[in-house]
């Protein structure tokens, strides 16, 4: 159950991303075995959100008119989800 929803949780965020960042074209949503993603009660994804090693993805990460654009997507795709797991229609972040 907890890795059925990991996977929707992720989709959300993966929907909800390319408002304030560039989104891998390809395959966006990938699974991997990490240690950090089996809680056994609460949904884990993992974002990555660029590579230092690129010049345009770490000069883009170095403005922080980026990094907040970036948070506020996360953060509404943690609203969302939760929010909708809960039944919960309280306080949700727009997305951007």
């Amino acid at each position: 159950d907890t890795m059925n929803r990991s996977a929707h949780f992720a989709e959300t965020v993966v929907n909800t991303l390319p408002a304030a960042t560039m989104v891998r074209p390809t395959t966006p949503h990938r699974a991997a075995g990490f240690a950090v993603l089996k809680a056994p009660d609460v949904p884990a994804v993992l974002i990555e959100l660029g590579y230092l090693s690129n010049t345009q993805d770490e000069a883009e990460m170095k403005t922080e008119a980026w990094r907040a654009r970036v948070a506020q997507a996360v953060a509404a795709a943690i609203d969302v989800h939760f929010a909708a797991e809960t039944g919960n229609s309280g306080r949700q972040a727009a997305i951007p």
